[in-house]
């Protein structure tokens, strides 16, 4: 079959990232026999006339579109970008009748919501992988897809889904289609070449989608496989600048070591970054790290409190992260940290402890302080905000809906930017939307200083002067 994947990638902050899983399934459906042109609508800015060629000339019979983000996240100034996927599927149906199936990250969060808005009869919640070739052999075959897992099917009857299975093995599935993406495009706006080294996340964060993208169960991927990938990718492209986009790189501990040490072993020269926590990220662990080409570690704390650490469900304390940082400062490993305040039970006078233990801890090269969590149905933070009625269950959450402690709902925002004036290498949304640090992200980016918020404490002073 004639299959088109577009793929919808709206945010390019801090980097632009490239669209590992549409990648994916184009490797899939070609091993398949299927044929696939693929368009990546990242950096496209004539949306219309170029899907209108692309349609023209190839002539899809089925038409996949993959949509990552909802919105941006930010508490402070929300951006939403279903409206601009909605002008993507009324530029489609003016051009041809192919049936059109929507899935991503955004999709499988919000599947019915999506799309009953956008207007299509099928969305794929969950791993594509399985379920796409599954649909395909039903429009072949002119069988009934809703026995399909994960796939969601809208008819005048209403929607109805089966549950997705999370039945995918990584080892199993053939490397993603890179040849496909224009990585030199990607580099000049910051990017890395993306790889995942597992599925499924066991953790119990209160507000994280993880589990409905990809299930529980954690399913690895042979460290030989990933390097091997690995050494092809900087074979074909010349590039060796990597991002491990897995939930948490470094949990099992014995899974990221066994990475780390064939990294070593060949020697590749290559550069990468990744999500972490410090669960088990030691000085043994750092060391490896930095051994096998790490150059910045993202640290998802959220919280450093104890208190707020159970109440974000994040599973580890605040001795664990007292170790990280001693062990990456000790090995020389640039880290940022990641914290999300406003989470039940939250306060101001917290948000001034936390700032005071990480102090305590070491020092990191950039904190990245955001407040408000966003609401997602499946995330354990809907049940607690329907029951403190914060919203109720016919409320739609296409328009981003945040939790936020009711102690810091008077005056919040302000607080957390007086709050990151004190340290230099602090930084919150109002840094982040400015036009200057934007500018400047991309002078990095052009020039591969990664990751770009490695030297932050070098130039914050001089950016908020001018923001």
């Amino acid at each position: 079959m004639r299959v088109l994947l577009i793929a919808v990638n709206q945010e390019k902050a801090p980097y632009a990232v490239a669209p590992l899983g549409a990648a994916q399934l184009l490797s899939v459906l070609e091993a398949e026999g299927h044929t696939v042109e693929f368009l990546d609508l990242g950096f496209v800015t004539r949306l219309r006339s170029r899907i209108r060629e692309v349609i023209g000339r190839f002539q899809p019979r089925l038409i996949g579109l993959s949509i990552r983000n909802l919105d941006n996240c930010q508490y402070a100034r929300p951006c939403t970008y279903h409206q601009q996927a909605r002008r993507i599927v009324d530029i489609i149906k003016a051009e041809t009748e192919a049936p059109i199936i929507i899935g991503g990250g955004a999709v499988s969060v919000l599947p019915g919501e999506l799309a009953e808005y956008l207007g299509v009869n099928y969305a794929a919640v969950g791993e594509g992988e399985n379920l796409l070739p599954a649909f395909i052999r039903a429009l072949e075959n002119q069988s009934n897809p809703a026995v399909i897992p994960g796939l969601l099917v809208r008819s005048a009857q209403g929607l109805c889904m089966q549950p997705p299975s999370f039945a995918v093995e990584p080892d199993r599935l053939p490397l993603y289609a890179y040849d496909r993406i224009d990585y030199k495009r990607y580099f000049r706006r910051g990017g890395y070449i993306g790889l995942q080294t597992k599925r499924g996340c066991a953790f119990h964060c209160i507000y994280c989608n993880y589990p409905t993208l990809e299930g529980r169960r954690i399913r690895l991927r042979s460290p030989r496989q990933c390097v091997d990938d690995m050494e092809r990718m900087v074979k074909d492209t010349g590039l060796r600048d990597f991002f491990f986009t897995d939930s948490v790189f470094n949990w099992p501990t014995s899974h990221a070591m066994a990475i780390c040490e064939e990294l070593i072993r060949r020697r590749l020269g290559i550069r990468w970054v990744a999500y972490c926590n410090p669960l088990d990220l030691d000085a043994d662990m750092a060391a490896a790290f930095k051994g096998a080409g790490c150059v910045g570690v993202e640290l998802g704390l959220d919280a450093v409190t104890d208190e707020m650490l159970r109440n974000m469900g994040k599973g580890f304390t605040r001795n664990d992260i007292a170790r990280t940082y001693r062990a990456l400062n000790n090995a020389g490993l640039p880290f940022a940290v990641f914290l999300l305040f406003g989470g039940p039970g939250d306060s101001f006078g917290n948000m001034q402890e936390s700032q005071r233990l990480l102090k305590e801890f070491g020092k990191a090269n950039a904190v990245f302080a955001s407040l408000g969590i966003r609401i997602y149905p499946d995330a354990p933070i809907y049940q607690t905000a329907l029951q403190e009625g914060r919203l109720s269950v016919q409320e739609e959450l296409l328009q981003p809906v945040y939790y936020l402690s009711t102690a810091l709902e008077a005056d919040a925002l302000a607080g957390l930017d007086r709050l990151a004036r004190r340290e230099a290498t602090w930084s919150t949304p109002a840094d982040w939307n400015s036009l200057i640090v934007n500018l400047v992200q991309r002078f990095l980016g052009r020039m591969r200083v990664i990751p770009n918020w490695k030297d932050i404490e070098a130039y914050g002073a001089y950016l908020r002067r001018q923001c």
